[in-house]
């Protein structure tokens, strides 16, 4: 019996190490699909709260379309900080590898030594384990880490573990865009792994594209994303090198030719995926010269634009007050890893302006601890402000009604708007003497005149 039928009958079930947004949406997928699942957690308080069949990350129940209350009633998925649950529980025979790789801004592999050591103490019966990592990874962590890791301890691969890497890939501010949509690239250290890996992701994935190793398959993450990465420091430097230009009708205008992919200026890059996928390749690269050069020319491409920017504010001669709208790297979610308007609050704090950042998904007191800033009230004190930064379109920003809006924003206030959040209010905030500006608009990089 392979794993897929071991999988289906209970014979066997899948532990996943690590419930954050992909985690937990690993479990709910294959629990959906009838397959057991237990999850492994270092905080209590995340097991609790997934064994009481809640998701309290922001945005992730509406990305899923699906409640996990009746998978968690029906015994199909639970959480726990007990590592021995696991490792000495033999019909768990798939461990999904789905843990944080960053620190600081900064490729870390603390999470995958701690995980590979645990994976490596596992009681192993009736066939090999099966470990399949779904977080990103450096070029060669695999070999450096789980592949050292269990050899040091005596296991044997394929005898005791076989072992795959299948990045994830999903959009979690589209429900469309998800594990089951998205094509997954898959490889293993040796063909059986890989096998058994697709055999185990197919219940799942509608589309799986094998690789030749799982080398390729820890490059293609860091490949992809280091490319929009690219992109988007292209749009950057293009809106600041012609201000006077509309850069973002610049850009729909060149993606009308097939082979442009239109990527649009913002207020810099975040979260774990686009400013550190240069990071991964750097780190995996055992070369340097011009080409590893170029690789740290989009990173600091990309946070120079949010340094502009805060400049750029700095300069306003109406006021020093300055609100931001968004903490979070992205709309409707709670992820604030590498998030710009950290750094955007850092710059226009060092030149003596007053800065606080409001977020819907973010209490005062954590805003205070990750940005420290203060917070504010939304709309209520956006009057309190000489400039505004909308950073990120969160919902809570984009439904505003126009009165309340207009109403809670004083004439002459300098509104920099990275994504188009209040675009459609663009007339009335000029009716009302409003300086709104969308980042790539011609003349958004033009500083403010004193009156």
């Amino acid at each position: 019996m392979n794993l897929h039928a071991k999988l289906r009958s209970h014979k066997a079930k899948i532990a996943v190490w690590g419930t954050g947004y992909i985690g937990l949406s690993t479990m709910a997928y294959y629990a959906r699909y009838g397959i057991k699942c237990v999850g492994y957690d270092i905080v209590p308080e995340t097991a609790r709260t997934i064994n009481a069949g809640k998701i309290t990350m922001p945005g992730l129940g509406q990305w899923l379309g699906f409640s996990i209350e009746p998978l968690v009633k029906n015994g199909l998925m639970h959480a726990t900080t007990d590592v021995k649950e696991i490792i000495e529980d033999p019909t768990v025979k798939v461990h999904f590898v789905s843990i944080p790789t960053e620190r600081n801004g900064k490729p870390w592999d603390g999470a995958l030594q701690d995980v590979s050591k645990k994976i490596a103490g596992k009681t192993v019966e009736n066939g090999p384990d099966l470990v399949i990592v779904e977080s990103t990874l450096s070029p060669g962590q695999c070999d450096k880490v789980l592949v050292s890791t269990l050899d040091r301890t005596g296991r044997k691969i394929p005898k005791d573990f076989q072992l795959a890497v299948a990045p994830r890939r999903d959009w979690f501010d589209n429900p469309g865009l998800n594990v089951h949509t998205i094509p997954r690239v898959v490889g293993g250290v040796d063909e059986e792994s890989r096998k058994a890996a697709e055999d185990v992701l197919g219940i799942i994935c509608s589309k799986l594209v094998p690789v030749s190793d799982h080398r390729i398959a820890e490059l293609v993450k860091s490949t992809e994303n280091s490319f929009r990465a690219l992109n988007i420091a292209f749009a950057n430097a293009l809106s600041r090198s012609y201000p006077n230009v509309d850069t973002i009708e610049l850009i729909n205008a060149a993606a009308t030719k097939w082979n442009y992919v239109a990527h649009y200026p913002g207020l810099g890059t975040g979260g774990y995926c686009i400013p550190l996928a240069p990071e991964y390749l750097l780190e995996g690269s055992g070369t340097k010269g011009e080409h590893t050069d170029f690789l740290s020319l989009i990173n600091q491409v990309n946070t120079s634009q949010t340094r502009f920017i805060g400049e750029l504010i700095s300069k306003n001669p109406s006021g020093s007050s300055v609100g931001i709208l968004g903490l979070s790297y992205k709309r409707n979610l709670k992820v604030h890893v590498l998030s710009p308007s950290i750094t955007l609050a850092e710059t226009l704090r060092k030149a003596g302006k007053l800065v606080r950042i409001q977020d819907p998904y973010y209490s005062a007191e954590e805003v205070e601890k990750i940005a420290g800033v203060g917070s504010f009230k939304y709309p209520d004190d956006l009057k309190d402000f000489h400039s505004l930064v909308v950073s990120v379109p969160h919902l809570e920003y984009t439904e505003t009604p126009v009165p309340a809006l207009l109403d809670s924003i004083r004439s002459g206030t300098f509104v920099l708007d990275a994504e188009g959040a209040w675009e459609s209010y663009r007339d009335f905030f000029q009716q009302k003497h409003i300086d709104y500006r969308k980042i790539g608009d011609a003349g958004w990089a033009i500083p403010r005149m004193k009156k």
